[in-house]
């Protein structure tokens, strides 16, 4: 057999090493297609317990105690994330709370609520029907939320008269695109996790007693802020405090305090 010529002897060694590196890049692939398969299947795994819950749990299938803690929780989150987001975008770190007593915000709160009661039902339809859901919910509720801030007390905390596609400035297209992406979201992939969440951690012992006692503070932290906004309102007319109700919110509740508590709300004229 006539000996290998020097170029001969190259080549066979560049192309064993593109086939030894080829080899190892296919090796790394498949066990990353392998670790994506299993991640996949934990998730699916851990998807389809969350959906399943606790069977006997107070809290069990869609009841208005799931509503209440699916209320309480996104209450506390909704407040976390727009904190979060607002010194993402701005760099200032702003009290974005909507009650006067803990981090808690019932916008975040009812709204989950009501995708939760709307949208439940909607979960193995198809995506389209869920997004436009989401979008005229969500579009809906903040209409209304602004609409009743300003009816009621006479401020604001948003405005979108500068932006395209707005209706009186309390909604706007891209707005109601992005609450249709949330329903979706939420349907698919939230809510069934802090449903199976709430079966798992809160305890089945005293579950309905804590809820109900959690219901009693929200309650009166919720009376308690809208007095205090009620009140700011009044100070902004110039209306004197001549009752023991006006006096101590004055005291307790001053322009200053509130105006950390609620840095976006703005008075219209």
């Amino acid at each position: 057999m006539p000996e290998k010529t020097e170029r001969e002897r190259y080549l066979e060694a560049y192309y064993s090493r593109r086939r030894a590196k080829l080899e190892r890049e296919l090796a790394r692939l498949e066990t990353e297609r392998e670790k994506a398969i299993a991640r996949e299947q934990r998730r699916a795994a851990a998807l389809r317990r969350d959906i399943a819950g606790v069977p006997g749990h107070f809290a069990h299938g869609l009841n208005i105690y799931k509503l209440f803690w699916v209320f309480l929780i996104c209450c506390f989150l909704g407040v976390v994330l727009e904190t979060v987001f607002v010194f993402a975008t701005t760099g200032v770190l702003m009290q974005r709370t909507g009650l006067v007593w803990g981090p808690f915000n019932l916008i975040y709160g009812f709204g989950a609520v009501l995708l939760t009661v709307f949208l439940y039902r909607l979960g193995g339809k198809n995506d389209r029907w869920i997004f436009a859901g989401g979008a005229l919910i969500g579009g809906a509720f903040e209409y209304f939320c602004s609409w009743l801030q300003e009816t009621v007390i006479g401020t604001v905390s948003w405005d979108y008269s500068g932006m395209p596609f707005n209706l009186n400035g309390r909604i706007n297209l891209l707005y109601c695109f992005f609450w249709g992406l949330l329903g979706l979201v939420w349907v698919k992939e939230l809510y069934p996790r802090i449903s199976g969440w709430i079966e798992r951690h809160v305890p089945n012992a005293v579950g309905i007693s804590l809820s109900w006692a959690l219901a009693a503070f929200m309650l009166a932290n919720s009376l308690v802020s809208g007095g205090a906004v009620l009140r700011m309102a009044q100070r902004y007319e110039g209306v004197p405090a001549v009752s023991g109700w006006q006096q101590r919110f004055d005291e307790r509740f001053p322009d200053e305090r509130l105006a950390r508590v609620f840095p976006s709300m703005v008075h219209v004229e």
